[in-house]
């Protein structure tokens, strides 16, 4: 999600500034519902969507100043790495990584 909103904010500085960049919430979408429809019914937790999470934990990203939860998802998608990372779901079963 990050590389996708990078990306965009290069191409429109450098190639075509009437196409906006994209924001956060485009990407995460991109990343979730969006792309996930492509395979059917996966990327949100809806009823009758298949169970598939990322389960992280972003306590050991310090912050000087409490967040909100749409603030927590920036730095998650900016700041973190697979440690933050508790556990996986496919299809509701818990995958070892």
């Amino acid at each position: 999600m990050s590389d996708a909103v990078q990306s965009s904010k290069l191409y429109w500085r450098l190639i075509d500034q009437a196409d906006k960049p994209l924001s956060l919430n485009e990407a995460f979408y991109l990343g979730t519902v969006g792309g996930g429809s492509f395979f059917g019914k996966v990327g949100s937790f809806k009823k009758g969507y298949e169970f598939d999470a990322v389960v992280i934990d972003d306590s050991g990203i310090t912050t000087t100043n409490p967040l909100s939860l749409e603030e927590r998802l920036a730095r998650m998608i900016y700041c973190a790495d697979n440690s933050c990372v508790h556990a996986k779901y496919i299809r509701g079963e818990k995958i070892v990584f």
